[in-house]
């Protein structure tokens, strides 16, 4: 899944430019289009019809978009392949910063692997003598 937000996010560069599409860039729009999903596709082009970005960079837990941070699960899912994720502030696909997937993936293995508990001790009662 990080590969279609990967590609939305080329395909925004290339959308977004200010000059003209070369014939070389309109058949990289077009190849690029054919890796995305329709349902996710419509909603990318309706932000980019706006003249919006449709994918949002994530550095350090915040939308680079609306500057909202997201809560640390979001922002920690964000670097497995498994998701797609949208900003619940502005809507656009979030993808996280390249050089942030190893700290975030170090982050989450920390809080995963299991802390020690240390082992309650019975004591006895004193006895007083008699």
């Amino acid at each position: 899944m990080r590969a279609i937000v990967e590609n939305l996010y080329a395909l925004q560069q290339l959308l977004l430019q200010e000059k003209p599409l070369s014939p070389e860039q309109t058949v990289r729009v077009q190849s690029l289009r054919a890796t995305v999903p329709a349902q996710i596709q419509g909603h990318f082009d309706r932000l980019i019809a706006q003249r919006r970005n449709g994918v949002a960079i994530v550095r350090n837990g915040v939308c680079c978009e609306c500057h909202i941070r997201l809560p640390f699960g979001t922002a920690a899912n964000l670097a497995q392949p498994t998701d797609i994720y949208l900003c619940e502030n502005c809507g656009r696909y979030l993808m996280l910063a390249k050089e942030e997937i190893p700290a975030v993936l170090a982050a989450k293995q920390r809080l995963a692997s299991p802390v020690p508990v240390a082992k309650k001790v019975a004591r006895r009662k004193a006895v007083a003598a008699v």
